[in-house]
């Protein structure tokens, strides 16, 4: 609610490829309020103005976030595909609760001038669309160099590959794929079956499996205070949102500092505080107390963590092309977004009947239950889209999982239902 009306001139460099390209741009779909980056006891898929979005595949579903409502207008047929933006988790978790391909591209791919932003290191745009090739052929529509985003200045490459055109066959021969099993914890035994079973369709599609892959900062990872692992993003995220809200040429609210939207939404109905509390906010302004010193130290162990000792010193030390493992296992995800790799995601199967039913901690969403989906993950290098895409519609069209099973609630109405209802106007 707190940026109804405000505006800039000058519309996302991504909203204007897509409408070069032919693309209709339907509308803004619903999302976890300020992305997820506001509250630690709200819910995924909710904000003020668009209220609750619930998942596709149960009741009360939670659609997971923060891309929520891209999620579930795609897999619900209202739109071709959508445009999801991502930090840590915000595209690959929606797409995998609403049982689509979810391409979360290298940071710089794809320009993110004029979307409202949370860290100028890990913030990115990416495709969400129900087959690997709609995503692929977006994502080539939408990736390359700009002058509004400084980061897409490191595209190695001049001309866009034609990632659409690399969805023809199934034949991944030659390609090494490293199972970090040692990083997946907390998943369920019917997931990792499902997984097991995956890895076996890739291997029948001539990709060499290499098992056990070691992340040689688990520990250190773990043992690493959440708050200061934290502070990080925070810091990242009071500079971003200053710069955007004084960038705005439209404001209506004269929002200026984060501390202006602190002060505004504790006294707004509609934002529901405190039941869906500010906390995140309040992290941020704390971060900003941070010594230059402090947070450099911090940026350069979380780097560390996720690269050389993490995604990219397991890819280099066992000679890989790409990283799989459970979309339900989270840490491969963060390193993913705290090194800026692209990651993909890919039906993988759906909860059993004998899944007991878990809910979400604010206890007004279902997180797991019976056929609830479930993603593989494929995650590379910097600008390995190329490959991804490749392991992607192999394991898409051996596999055919998301043909397996409907949302619980399917639209009947279609465009020609609407449109023959419209008087038609002569054009003279």
């Amino acid at each position: 609610m707190a940026l109804v009306n405000a505006g800039l001139k000058h519309e996302a460099t991504v909203a204007t490829k897509l409408r070069e390209a032919g693309a209709i741009l339907l509308g803004k779909t619903n999302m976890s309020e300020w992305a997820n980056f506001r509250s630690e006891n709200s819910s995924n898929g909710w904000s003020a103005r668009g209220q609750q979005c619930i998942g596709p595949y149960c009741l009360l579903q939670d659609p997971s976030g923060s891309s929520s409502g891209s999620g579930v207008a795609t897999a619900l047929g209202l739109a071709l595909a959508s445009i999801g933006t991502e930090t840590d988790g915000s595209i690959t978790h929606p797409a995998e609760k609403s049982n689509i391909v979810g391409v979360k591209p290298t940071v710089g791919l794809v320009a993110r001038n004029f979307v409202i932003p949370i860290s100028e290191i890990q913030d990115t745009i990416g495709p969400m669309a129900r087959t690997v090739k709609d995503a692929a052929e977006i994502l080539t529509v939408i990736a390359g160099r700009t002058d509004f985003d400084d980061r897409t200045q490191q595209i190695p490459f001049d001309t866009i590959p034609d990632y659409g055109a690399l969805c023809q066959d199934t034949d991944i021969s030659g390609i090494r794929i490293g199972v970090p099993k040692e990083g997946i914890h907390d998943v369920l035994l019917s997931v990792m079956n499902r997984f097991d079973y995956g890895i076996h369709k890739l291997e029948q599609a001539g990709a060499e499996i290499i098992e056990n892959v070691d992340f040689a900062c688990l520990k250190e990872w773990g043992d690493w205070d959440d708050v200061e692992k934290f502070s990080i993003l925070s810091a990242d995220f009071k500079k971003a949102i200053d710069g955007y809200l004084q960038a705005l040429d439209v404001n209506p609210k004269n929002f200026h500092t984060l501390e202006d939207l602190v002060a505004w939404t504790e006294k707004q109905p509609e934002e529901e505080y405190p039941s869906r509390d500010v906390e995140r906010w309040h992290g941020a302004l704390r971060a900003a107390d941070l010594t230059p010193e402090e947070l450099l130290r911090q940026r350069e162990k979380s780097l560390r963590c996720s690269k050389e000792d993490g995604i990219l010193g397991a890819l280099e030390t066992n000679e890989l092309d790409a990283l799989i493992y459970p979309c339900t296992g989270r840490c491969h995800i963060t390193f993913a977004a705290r090194a800026g790799y692209p990651v993909i995601t890919v039906p993988l199967g759906y909860y059993p009947s004998h899944t007991e039913v878990v809910k979400n901690k604010r206890g007004n969403l279902i997180e797991t239950a019976p056929g609830v989906p479930f993603c593989l993950c494929i995650i590379g290098r910097a600008f390995s889209e190329e490959v991804l895409i490749r392991i992607a519609y192999a394991f898409e069209q051996l596999t055919q999982v998301r043909n397996q099973r409907q949302p619980f609630l399917v639209p009947t109405t279609e465009i020609g239902d609407v449109l023959a209802t419209w008087p038609i106007k002569q054009v003279e």
